[in-house]
């Protein structure tokens, strides 16, 4: 079963919490920032804390690919640790991610 859910934390910016459960218990999980860039006129990812690969870690959309964190081991204290992250430093990552393609750098 795979839960998912978004919640608006701003005009421009939302989070996406996606939850996959095998037997009631987390087998993958993701909270991603999402911003609304109006050059895309769209929706784009700047930075999402998952377990693809087995292992928690940070990707930041432009910048950095599998930054190692440091997460609790259980799926759903470290979820809500990655959504407070996202949630607190969202201009900051939304910034990092505006210079870094101001900058040519290519999207994933």
């Amino acid at each position: 079963m795979v839960r998912r859910r978004e919640v608006l934390i701003g005009p421009d910016r939302r989070l996406r919490f996606t939850m996959e459960l095998d037997r009631g218990r987390p087998r993958f999980w993701a909270v991603q920032l999402e911003w609304y860039d109006p050059e895309e006129e769209g929706w784009v990812w700047v930075a999402r804390y998952d377990t693809s690969g087995g292992t928690p870690h940070r990707d930041r959309n432009r910048i950095a690919a599998h930054e190692t964190v440091d997460l609790p081991q259980d799926p759903g204290k470290a979820a809500r640790v990655a959504e407070t992250d996202l949630a607190r430093r969202a201009e900051e990552y939304i910034e990092a991610y505006r210079a870094a393609k101001a900058q040519g750098k290519e999207a994933w």
